[in-house]
């Protein structure tokens, strides 16, 4: 028998009938039984549920075409695998994906696209990246690449 035990807080969002994530599909509940597989230490889980929750309402107003034909699995572990640098608890991706049943590809095609899209939310984890010389050249020179590559390709099409 599996015990969760949540933060006062968190147990508040969960129990609200009105708090759901934007994302009928992804809600607050499912995040936080998620990050607790993920995390043993239930602070750092309920830090990484809310933040999740909250990084997903956001991106959703701003940009919902990014959710459109990926999966919830594909989505949150993304984005757990990105809060692990920003809370300092990183879980390795073959053990991310082992426990959320995804696969490794998946979680480093995912992170990516969350970073890609939305380097304005990231940017304390992009500084961590950036100090990690594994990470550095992977990373950051796609990013900065395709960063690139996107402003060429708006700057022809406003010349036009």
């Amino acid at each position: 028998m599996i015990t969760l035990s949540f933060s006062p807080l968190l147990l508040s969002k969960i129990c609200s009938v009105s708090v759901m994530s934007i994302l009928r599909r992804i809600p607050l509940k499912e995040i936080s039984v998620a990050a607790s597989t993920v995390w043993s230490d239930k602070a750092t889980a309920s830090k990484v549920a809310l933040d999740a929750d909250e990084i997903i309402s956001r991106t959703y107003k701003r940009k919902f075409a990014f959710f459109t034909g990926k999966s919830s699995k594909c989505l949150v572990s993304g984005l757990f695998y990105i809060l692990g640098f920003r809370y300092d608890a990183v879980v390795k991706q073959r053990a991310l994906a082992d426990k959320m049943g995804t696969s490794d590809v998946t979680i480093r095609a995912s992170y990516k696209q969350w970073l890609e899209t939305f380097p304005d939310l990231f940017l304390d984890v992009l500084g961590k990246l950036a100090q990690n010389a594994a990470f550095r050249c992977y990373v950051l020179s796609e990013l900065k690449l395709k960063q690139n590559l996107s402003m060429t390709a708006s700057s022809a099409a406003l010349s036009n």
